[in-house]
């Protein structure tokens, strides 16, 4: 009778929306050669050198040269570089990474929608009330008994 009872009631169901995530990236590398230049140090050299001659003169766009005759009749020649930056056009390698990340959201949802009951839930319905009356009659006729029973002493 229970069993009757507890089937004829059924709880509703809801179904969550679902979700679907799909994730891509895609990286592209570039590489590319910008102009640029490079600044180079020249070092300060020193060269002397002695030679047997009267007159001497050297001259370059990086050094100064000095020649002077020394007392034992020999030409004295200096020579040092100008200290200076001297530029040096190159290109320049610039590597850009660049990162995509597309994500596509699918999202699912479900809607109930009301359908009429079938002859079956609607008598499953009814009987549930009918049995509950029904039990409840059997259950006061049950101690009504016994009170009658406990008054008269049998």
């Amino acid at each position: 009778m229970a069993t009757g009872m507890l089937s004829a009631c059924c709880p509703t169901r809801h179904i969550t929306p679902s979700l679907q995530d799909s994730v891509r990236v895609e990286t592209v590398v570039r590489t590319e050669y910008l102009p640029d230049t490079v600044w180079m140090e020249i070092p300060v050299e020193q060269v002397r050198q002695t030679v047997r001659d009267t007159s001497s003169r050297l001259e370059t766009s990086l050094a100064v040269s000095e020649a002077k005759i020394t007392p034992e009749g020999n030409l004295f020649h200096a020579l040092e570089n100008k200290p200076q930056k001297k530029a040096i056009p190159t290109e320049k390698e610039v590597i850009y990474r660049d990162s995509i990340v597309y994500r596509d959201r699918i999202q699912t949802q479900t809607v109930e929608v009301e359908k009429k009951l079938s002859w079956w839930q609607k008598t499953q319905m009814k009987g549930f009330w009918a049995l509950g009356v029904l039990f409840t009659i059997l259950i006061g006729k049950k101690l009504i008994g016994l009170f009658i029973l406990r008054k008269t002493g049998g």
